[in-house]
């Protein structure tokens, strides 16, 4: 795979889980083989005829698929306008769709001294099993269908990914039942930390404060490492 769909590139803080807080060079790639229902980038499901490279010069749209050459140019370029970066945040849709076409570009970045996060949908551990030598940080979603609309095992991902620094989320809304969320936690390692993350959106029913302890309270009876983070990068209005 020479090429890949892009969606956007741009640099931020990173929003969610264990390295919230940290500023991220943020690579989306184009194209998912999920439909959660509480999804908050569903356009990159699709493939745009153009990906979107947040300069702060400005935006430039970028012909759609993209060479490695040409996204290691527009990442090396927000590097220098917008850095430096903590680590270069891979996501997507679903980045694992790709591995071929990532793998010689992170083994590049990790040269460089760039630390290299890969964001899942946690489903595809074949795919991680390949990739899992190139990157840093892993983390994985564990679906549950009170929220996502369906629910994956993903005991043997995270098994992978524990190779590596990685920490489990799990999307939870005002219909996430304590048994649900125990059943995953029980998926995730000791030493794994488990981010229960409140659904944004009133759209998607996010659940009230008090949910949330309860929902923590059933994952700590199993996963003593189990932590309430919100998506942060909202209260700021970021990407």
């Amino acid at each position: 795979m020479i090429t890949a769909p892009l969606y956007e590139i741009f640099s931020s803080v990173q929003g969610e889980a264990t390295r919230v807080g940290e500023r991220h060079l943020f690579v989306r790639l184009a194209g998912c083989d999920l439909e959660c229902t509480y999804c908050d980038t569903p356009a990159s499901r699709r493939i745009p005829r153009k990906a979107r490279v947040f300069l702060p010069s400005g935006t430039v749209a970028q012909g759609n698929p993209m060479s490695r050459d040409v996204l290691d140019e527009c990442v090396t370029r927000i590097d220098d306008e917008a850095g430096p970066h903590h680590a270069v945040a891979i996501t997507g849709g679903e980045p694992l769709l790709f591995v071929d076409f990532l793998v010689p570009l992170l083994d590049t970045w990790r040269k460089r001294g760039w630390s290299i996060l890969l964001e899942t949908g946690g489903h595809r551990p074949d795919d991680l099993e390949r990739i899992i030598e190139h990157v840093d940080i892993v983390m994985a979603d564990i679906k549950v269908e009170s929220s996502a609309g369906f629910a994956i095992d993903t005991e043997r991902f995270l098994e992978i990914a524990s190779q590596r620094e990685c920490a489990a989320k799990i999307v939870c809304n005002a219909h996430t039942t304590e048994d649900e969320i125990t059943a995953a936690a029980r998926m995730v390692r000791d030493d794994v930390p488990l981010i229960l993350q409140p659904v944004y959106g009133s759209a998607f029913h996010p659940p009230k404060g008090d949910r949330m302890l309860a929902l923590q309270r059933a994952a700590m009876r199993v996963h003593e490492k189990t932590r309430v983070i919100p998506q942060t990068h909202r209260t700021l209005h970021l990407r």
